[in-house]
């Protein structure tokens, strides 16, 4: 069934689209660049029915002008729409769309992508400094499901990134605090995360779940957070116990609306600045918030927690994924052989 709608962007800004299917039954949906109201999308979408029926409209014909910033752009309105945390994706287009500019996306070949990725570990092109394989990955999986989207809805005739390889990496990061160095850390941030690195530290739970943690998902009699499917990376519900430390500073929080963490009365939205001062204050060096989930997993296991009953905490469902937040140190390695 053909039709047109309207997508509004968080500045108040907008674009119109239309949906059709041509001659041979595909849905093809295509931004409407000149529309500013619903007739004009409407007498667009008309023009292109006629088209269709009239035998004018070539599909390869319109996948040639299409243009690498168009899929793009409604590449981010929908992460903005169904994405929880959509700024990775902002980053990484900006880069390829100031590297690929505005040519039709069925000039884009493998061997362009290759050359992307060169400049990125160069740091050239004016595409910031040279980046690490595991960044760089990141971008060509946000590429990856651009085109693939782009192909999906008819917008390009073949992908790409069909079949093209990520770079290996080796990314496992083993940089766990000792309890002096957790605490350390906790004395020196400012009063308005402290909660947020002690429940990272006694919970494992992702930077993402804690800041937008909810007074319904916390259960102060049992000790349990909830975090439900909505919640989690995995989009995959678990339990969280909480021991008396954690409670006692999540019970001392004024209550003020449904989040629990709040700066300057409103929710928390990034951290960044306010922990990396924090660890410069406390010289600790090397270090990332993920991390806390790595010091978690590590100091659950050396206390001989089960390695089941940890992956059950941290939402992991394969030991391999698991295995990369336990960290062996040398410490480890002598007290076994002793």
């Amino acid at each position: 069934m053909a039709n047109v709608y309207k997508r509004v962007r968080k500045n108040g800004s907008h674009s119109w689209y239309m949906r059709y299917r041509d001659n041979a039954g595909r849905e093809i949906k295509e931004i409407i660049p000149q529309a500013q109201t619903k007739r004009q999308a409407e007498l667009r979408l008309a023009e292109r029915l006629r088209e269709i029926q009239i035998g004018n409209f070539d599909l390869l014909s319109r996948q040639r002008e299409i243009k690498f910033f168009e899929i793009v752009d409604d590449f981010l309105l929908y992460g903005r729409d169904h994405k929880r945390c959509p700024g990775r994706d902002v980053n990484s287009t900006a880069k390829q769309k100031k590297f690929f500019g505005n040519i039709p996306c069925q000039s884009i070949t493998k061997p362009m992508i290759e050359n992307y990725v060169a400049a990125r570990q160069k740091g050239a092109g004016g595409l910031g400094k040279a980046a690490k394989p595991a960044t760089i990955n990141r971008e060509l999986a946000c590429l990856k499901t651009l085109f693939r989207r782009a192909w999906n809805d008819k917008k390009m005739a073949d992908n790409p990134m069909q079949g093209f390889k990520l770079l290996p990496e080796d990314n496992v990061r083993n940089r766990v605090l000792t309890e002096e160095e957790f605490e350390r850390l906790l004395n020196a941030a400012p009063e308005h995360i402290k909660p947020i690195l002690l429940t990272a530290w006694e919970t494992g739970m992702r930077r993402g779940e804690i800041i937008g943690l909810r007074r319904n998902q916390v259960d102060f009699r049992k000790g349990i957070i909830t975090l439900f499917g909505q919640d989690t990376k995995t989009n995959k519900s678990h339990r969280v116990p909480m021991n008396d430390r954690l409670k006692e500073c999540l019970e001392r929080l004024p209550v003020r609306g449904e989040n629990f963490f709040k700066f300057n009365g409103k929710p928390f939205k990034v951290i960044r600045g306010a922990f990396l001062k924090a660890c410069r204050v406390a010289d600790i060096v090397d270090f990332r918030f993920h991390d806390l989930r790595h010091c978690f997993v590590t100091r659950m296991r050396r206390k001989g927690v089960n390695d089941r009953v940890i992956m059950k905490i941290t939402g992991h469902e394969t030991l391999e994924c698991f295995r990369r937040y336990d960290t062996i140190s040398d410490d480890d390695l002598i007290r076994a052989v002793r």
